[in-house]
């Protein structure tokens, strides 16, 4: 063997090895780059939208409230003496007449009650007239001389005790008569009997207060609802406001309604502040019962045959890489925490502020002041102060509202447009992204919004019927923005 052959042996084994290294380099670099490759490229690569029309159609904002549902009148019909409930006259669901017996009581003891006063009555008469023929006398005598000024002073004193005690007497039986009456119990009004409490053989006692025997409404076929609504919507209910409502009887079944009444009284549970609102409910059919739990929806606001789109449309967020004709795009790596674009439309329309006396329903009336300097804040609190407007007591009244637009005019103040009244929602600039042809690239329209039912707000302008606007945007690779930001503290958190 040869000195070449022996160096041969020796270098191969190195070459060999640094070409395997160079190879794995060289494949680890390629797949390096694959994976940048599709990464990057499956963010921008082929966005999929969902899209939905702009369509036509009612929209009814509401205010939702639980309530119960009561007869208009009721009575609680009780027994004021005490006894044996000898016999009853009606039961359950009658119909009565104001003056039908309802229940009577064992009369045995006011009768003889009546008795012995009618027996005392006379006695006391007897004496009367005794004492009265005898002070005659005494006056006669007086006047001849025959008896002093002292015995008769004495007979006039004595008839007029005597007189006295007649009229006690009298008193008694008035008194036992009433106890005797009242042993026949009636009923004070023209209605139905809702409840009985007593039974044939029970006895009433009457010692302190008056047990309840029977509970009569006056008529079924007029109820109403006392509804709880919460202090956060409370400014946009108003008396004459039609409602619907449903009941858990009759679930495919909507109810109509009228506001009556919204009480200032406010309730509180559990740290919630709740004003009753007075609804007025006809029951033609009688289908609705005494203590049934009403789902009320106060129609605050109705637009019929209004521009509408779906609330997803306002709440589209933009993966990072998708264009977007009329946004600029963000600088590299400037992206949310959700991976989309920091360019979006806002989620949920946010609520103007509210029109003078409005409020919102929430404590200081804030939703007055969202759009005020601090200068104006202040004047506009003096305002309150001024036309004593306490919303812990409830929202402002006409008058009150009335007089606030005037000082607010007189000292420089904006006064917001007199259609955002209760009920009614100022309109708002928002963002939504159309696309003119199917896999077109959307572009971004600024439209003016106005109420919403929750699920499709409706649109003054900036859009027109047959419109098609994006609802999300996902990408080819499975990926789309998400419409919320994390919530450090669990779940998502809602625009």
């Amino acid at each position: 063997m040869d000195l070449h052959s022996d160096v041969g042996l020796f270098r191969s084994p190195n070459l060999r090895m640094k070409k395997i290294l160079s190879l794995t380099l060289l494949l680890a670099a390629g797949g390096a780059g694959w994976y940048y490759y599709t990464n990057n490229h499956r963010a921008v690569a082929a966005p999929v939208y969902k899209t939905a029309t702009v369509t036509r159609g009612d929209i009814l904002q509401v205010v939702a409230a639980t309530g119960q549902l009561d007869p208009v009148l009721s009575v609680d019909v009780g027994s004021q003496i005490s006894g044996l409930v000898k016999k009853l006259y009606v039961d359950f669901n009658a119909p009565v007449k104001k003056g039908d017996k309802l229940a009577e009581i064992d009369p045995a003891t006011y009768q003889q009650r009546l008795r012995q006063a009618e027996a005392n009555l006379a006695a006391a008469e007897a004496s009367n007239k005794l004492q009265g023929i005898n002070t005659a006398r005494v006056t006669s005598l007086f006047e001849q001389k025959l008896v002093t000024q002292q015995e008769l002073d004495q007979s006039v004193s004595q008839l007029q005790q005597v007189e006295s005690q007649l009229l006690t007497s009298r008193a008694s039986v008035e008194n036992a008569r009433v106890d005797l009456e009242r042993c026949t119990i009636t009923s004070p009004i023209d209605g139905i009997v809702m409840n009985k409490q007593t039974e044939e053989g029970k006895t009433v006692a009457a010692s302190l207060n008056a047990p309840v025997l029977f509970t009569i409404a006056n008529d079924l076929s007029k109820m109403q609802i006392s509804a709880a609504v919460a202090e956060a919507d409370i400014g946009s209910v108003e008396v004459g406001q039609q409602v619907t409502f449903t009941v858990d009887a009759f679930p495919n079944r909507n109810f109509r309604g009228e506001v009556v009444q919204v009480r200032n009284a406010p309730k509180t549970t559990s740290n919630v502040v709740t004003y009753d609102t007075i609804i007025n409910v006809s029951n033609r059919d009688l289908k609705l019962r005494p203590g049934m739990t009403a789902n009320v929806s106060i129609i605050v606001a109705r637009r019929d045959g209004t521009l509408r789109i779906p609330n997803a449309a306002l709440r589209v967020r933009i993966p990072e890489g998708v264009v977007i004709a009329g946004v600029t795009p963000p600088p590299a790596g400037n992206t949310s925490k959700a991976g989309g674009s920091p360019i979006a439309a806002p989620t949920a329309a946010a609520p103007a502020p509210a029109a003078a006396g409005a409020g919102g329903g929430r404590r200081g009336g804030a939703g007055m002041f969202g759009d005020l300097t601090p200068e104006q804040r202040s004047i506009m609190r003096e305002i309150m102060t001024e036309v004593g407007v306490d919303f812990r007591s409830g929202p402002p009244t006409a008058e009150q509202r009335d007089q606030i637009e005037k000082l607010m005019i007189a000292r420089g103040l904006p006064v917001p447009d007199p259609a955002a009244r209760p009920g009614e929602v100022t309109v708002t600039s928002r963002t939504v992204y159309r696309q003119k042809t199917p896999g077109a690239t959307p572009e971004a329209v600024t439209v003016k919004a106005g109420i919403t039912d929750g699920s499709a707000t409706e649109i003054i302008s900036g859009l027109e019927e047959g419109d098609v606007l994006v609802t999300s945007i996902s990408l080819a690779g499975g990926t789309s923005a998400q419409p919320a930001t994390t919530n450090p503290f669990g779940g998502q958190r809602r625009f």
